[in-house]
C-alpha cells in the first residue's frame, strides 16, 4: 500500500485532568475523502484544530505527506487548506475581494477566484460586501476559500452548517468533483451521517478521546446485517407462517411483495427451515445492512452528536 497522504500517531490532548484526547492513530491515503464523526466532545474538533496548528498536542505527531505538522509546519501546510467551525473574513471586503487576498496568499492561478465563486454559487453575490452575507453564504465562500491554490488535503470541520438542502447537494458535488478532476483529499467532520455515507469512502468512528472503528464503510457494514428481504411465491402465506412460527422476528410485509424480517445471520437457517416445511420456499433471500447512523449508534453506546 502507498505512503498515507496524512498519518496521525499517538496524538494525546490534555486539558488539565481532562483527556481529550488518548493516543489516537489513523491513516488518510491520497484520493479518498474521509469521514471522521463521533459524540459531540468526542475530540473530533480538538483533532481539526490541531491539524490546523490552531493547538498543540500534548504528545503524539501528525504527518503530511512525511512532514511533520508540529515541526516542518511551513512545507507541511503549503499543500493543506483547513475550515474550522465558522470562518472569518473581511466584512467590508467583497466575497471576491475576500477571496483574492487568500488566493495571492495561495499563490493561485489566474481565474481560479472567479471559477470557484461560480462553484460555490457567488458569482451573482460576489461584489457584495461580506458583511452582508448570510450565514450559509459565508459558509460557501469559506469552503472556495479552503480549495483555493489546488491544496493537496483540505480539512472541512463542519462544510454542512447553516446550509440549506440545495447548497447541502452543491457542496457534496464540489468534493466530489475536486476529487475526481483535481485529486484533492478531504478530511471532514459531519454531523450529517447520511451525507458521510454517501459521500465517503472511508470512516473513522471518535469516542471519548479514542477510534473506537476505521476503515472503508462498505467494508464496516458489511458484517452488520439488521434483517432479511424475502420473495416469496406466495407472500401472505410465507408471511403467516413466519408470523406463526418466528414472531420474535417481526414479520411484515414490505414494498414490492416482499417479506421482512429482522435478525442477524443466525436467523437464516431457522428462517429456510421454518418456510420449507412449510411449502413456501423464498425465491431470494436478500440481507438487509445497517446504515452507518444504526452502527454509530453501536459503536458510540447509543451516545449522539
Amino acid at each position: 500500500m502507498a505512503e498515507p497522504l496524512l498519518e496521525i500517531r499517538d496524538l494525546t490532548k490534555h486539558y488539565g485532568a481532562v483527556r481529550a484526547l488518548k493516543g489516537i492513530n489513523l491513516q488518510v491515503q491520497a484520493g479518498t475523502i474521509y469521514g471522521f464523526i463521533g459524540p459531540n466532545g468526542a475530540g473530533k474538533t480538538t483533532t481539526i484544530r490541531i491539524l490546523a496548528g490552531l493547538i498543540r498536542p500534548t504528545r503524539g505527531h501528525s504527518y503530511l505527506d512525511g512532514h511533520d505538522l508540529a515541526t516542518d509546519r511551513i512545507p507541511a501546510a503549503e499543500g493543506l487548506r483547513t475550515l474550522v467551525e465558522v470562518p472569518q473574513f473581511y466584512p467590508g471586503l467583497s466575497g471576491h475581494e475576500n477571496l483574492s487576498v487568500f488566493g495571492r496568499l495561495a499563490r493561485a492561478e489566474r481565474g481560479e477566484v472567479d471559477e470557484l465563486l461560480e462553484a460555490v454559487g457567488l458569482t451573482e453575490a460576489a461584489k457584495r460586501a461580506v458583511g452582508g452575507y448570510s450565514l450559509g453564504m459565508r459558509q460557501r465562500l469559506g469552503i472556495a476559500q479552503a480549495l483555493i491554490g489546488n491544496p493537496r488535503l483540505v480539512v472541512l470541520d463542519e462544510p454542512m452548517n447553516g446550509l440549506d438542502p440545495s447548497a447541502i447537494h452543491l457542496v457534496r458535488e464540489i468534493i466530489q468533483t475536486r476529487r475526481r478532476e483535481h485529486g484533492v483529499t478531504f478530511f471532514l467532520s459531519s454531523h450529517l451521517l447520511h451525507d458521510v455515507e454517501s459521500l465517503c469512502d472511508e470512516v473513522g468512528i471518535i469516542h471519548r478521546g479514542e477510534i473506537v472503528a476505521e476503515g472503508k464503510i462498505d467494508e464496516l457494514l458489511s458484517g452488520s446485517i439488521s434483517g432479511f428481504r424475502l420473495q416469496c411465491q406466495d407472500s401472505a402465506a410465507a408471511l403467516a407462517v413466519l408470523e406463526e412460527k418466528l414472531a420474535n422476528a417481526k414479520p411484515h410485509a414490505g414494498e414490492g411483495g416482499h417479506v421482512i424480517v429482522t435478525g442477524d445471520e443466525s436467523l437464516l437457517a431457522e428462517l429456510n427451515r421454518v418456510l420449507l416445511d412449510a411449502g413456501q420456499p423464498p425465491h431470494s433471500v436478500i440481507p438487509i445492512r445497517e446504515t452507518l447512523e444504526r452502527y454509530f449508534i453501536e459503536m458510540t453506546e447509543g451516545v449522539m452528536g
